[in-house]
């Protein structure tokens, strides 16, 4: 059987100019309000429109203090992005932490409802990811976190179902969280609450691709 590494204990290094969390209380509290201001901003405003003078308003930090984290409205836009990437992945293995349902397609219809929470409940989020892609940067973590929720899907798979601990199986799964980044991309795109016939087909591949037991998935 091959094992597979926990990649949780390895995050993905952050991208060029995303801070990393201070060490300091007061200063993570400053932080996390400067991204819920943006956030709130991009809730009113066009990308475009939002200068970092507005977000140091909003969040009623003085612009100096602002400075201080970030170098400019790019940077703060690409921590947000980060933290929402995150988001995703906690909410997967939230998911897989818990209590495994009887079969596969309970848990491949929780996993959806998790990460449909997330984006309906992230203020800013349409606004940023959509109106202003992420930049070339962002590009290396964002596949660094999708291969993490692959990873720790194909654990539970393995654990609570008997799926093949192959190197086959474990790329299936990687393709799919993939897919289904990129569905869950088209659901939201237009749709604030995200498009349900977009999510029913999100349930539909994972039955008919992941969850089927392929013989060439080694079952």
């Amino acid at each position: 059987m091959v094992k597979e590494p926990d990649v949780r204990r390895r995050p993905p290094p952050l991208p060029a100019g995303v801070l990393r969390a201070p060490q300091q209380q007061r200063s993570r509290e400053k932080v996390a309000r400067i991204l819920a201001a943006t956030a709130q901003l991009l809730e009113r405003h066009d990308h475009e429109q939002i200068g970092t003078k507005l977000i140091a308003a909003e969040a009623q930090v003085s612009i100096g203090v602002l400075y201080r984290f970030f170098p400019d409205k790019h940077a703060i836009f690409s921590s947000l992005m980060v933290h929402w990437l995150d988001q995703y992945l906690a909410a997967v293995e939230s998911v897989v932490d818990a209590e495994l349902p009887p079969t596969p397609s309970e848990l491949g219809a929780r996993l959806i409802s998790a990460q449909v929470r997330v984006r309906r409940g992230t203020p800013g989020h349409r606004g940023l990811w959509f109106h202003a892609p992420p930049p070339p940067e962002l590009r290396e973590y964002d596949q660094a976190v999708d291969r993490r929720i692959a990873a720790v899907i194909h654990a539970a798979l393995v654990r609570g179902y008997g799926y093949p601990d192959t190197a086959d199986f474990r790329f299936r799964t990687e393709l799919v969280v993939a897919a289904t980044t990129q569905l869950l991309i088209t659901a939201f795109k237009f749709a604030p609450d995200g498009d349900p016939k977009v999510l029913d087909e999100i349930q539909l591949m994972l039955d008919g691709w992941l969850f089927a037991r392929a013989a060439d998935a080694g079952s």
